[in-house]
């Protein structure tokens, strides 16, 4: 259960994910939807500094591997001062290639120290001095246990960021291969806090005191989203509590008509549909269903990439 701090404690981080930042706007939205995520990411930064707090951010900072000069140049200048700690998602990543992290917008705005990103070498890093210490599972690494005998020396907060499906109590499509989050909890009774991304649907699990966080998207993106509440969590180290803020949203904001008028000209049949509008938006689906493809059937290395090539 999500148990509610007053208000004068400061937190010891921010839980976040799946910000997917990007310069156009979603098919389904009908306001102004770069303002409206500039206001939530504002609401964030200034949370963090009422905190005086980092902000964890479990992959997907970014909505493609690639920004435009002008998005990094407007991300510089809004994370610069503020204390951003990243795991690369897979749309973080030139064809999902953590190899290639330089080359995207995210390793640009890190060489800028707009922001920090960790897991691309280190495994664990330790925050001011060790008063966390922080395990970096980016897209790509499964969430491992923590190694050896450095277990035994923690004696502060340990937290696991993962970039990996993580699912609740129900499948999000029938055939869908997932970890539960009770079982991950089970597995790895050394993380007080379990951080997950890639899973845009918020919740949270908690077993024996530890809490795995899935905080779900930042932004509504897709029409079978319009009863999504954003939402951003903050810890408290010392007692490991969770509490859930929720971010601005306006209502009506979301629009259906783009599907009404795929169904009558593709004629879908319903279970199909069904699938798509629980599932994920319909310009993202052929990447979608090439993900499930890869991790159903054994591909080879170099055809996975030319394949990422072609579509990107």
């Amino acid at each position: 259960m999500t148990k509610f701090k007053r208000k004068t404690q400061k937190a010891t981080a921010i839980l976040s994910a799946d910000w997917h930042i990007r310069p156009d706007t979603p098919v389904c939205r009908q306001d102004n939807f770069f303002a409206a995520m500039e206001k939530k990411i504002d609401f964030i930064l200034d949370l963090s500094k009422e905190h005086d707090c980092p902000i964890l951010i479990a992959g997907d900072l970014g909505h493609k591997a690639q920004w435009p000069n002008w998005l990094l140049e407007w991300a510089i200048h809004k994370f610069k001062g503020h204390d951003i700690i990243c795991i690369p998602g897979q749309h973080d990543l030139p064809n999902h290639r953590l190899d290639l992290f330089e080359k995207s917008g995210l390793g640009v705005l890190t060489a800028a120290k707009a922001i920090k990103t960790i897991g691309l070498n280190d495994f664990t890093h330790n925050y001011k001095n060790s008063t966390i210490e922080i395990a970096a599972f980016p897209y790509g690494k499964e969430i491992k246990e923590f190694y050896g005998e450095r277990k035994k020396e923690i004696n502060w907060p340990l937290i696991a960021m993962t970039h990996q499906m993580v699912i609740d109590d129900k499948r999000l499509w029938p055939d869908q291969e997932a970890p539960e989050g009770h079982s991950l909890l089970k597995k790895f009774p050394e993380y007080q806090i379990i951080l997950s991304g890639d899973n845009h649907q918020a919740f949270t699990v908690e077993h024996e005191g530890r809490h795995l966080v899935n905080p779900g998207s930042l932004m509504r993106s897709t029409a079978a989203q319009e009863d999504h509440k954003p939402r951003v969590y903050l810890w408290y180290a010392d007692t490991n509590d969770i509490e859930a803020v929720y971010l601005p949203i306006e209502q009506g904001v979301i629009s259906r008509t783009h599907i009404d008028i795929a169904k009558e000209r593709e004629n879908r049949n319903e279970a199909f549909i069904t699938r798509v509008n629980s599932d994920t938006e319909v310009e993202l689906s052929f990447e979608t269903n090439l993900e499930r493809y890869f991790q159903k059937y054994r591909t080879k290395k170099e055809v996975v990439e030319k394949t990422w090539e072609a579509v990107k």
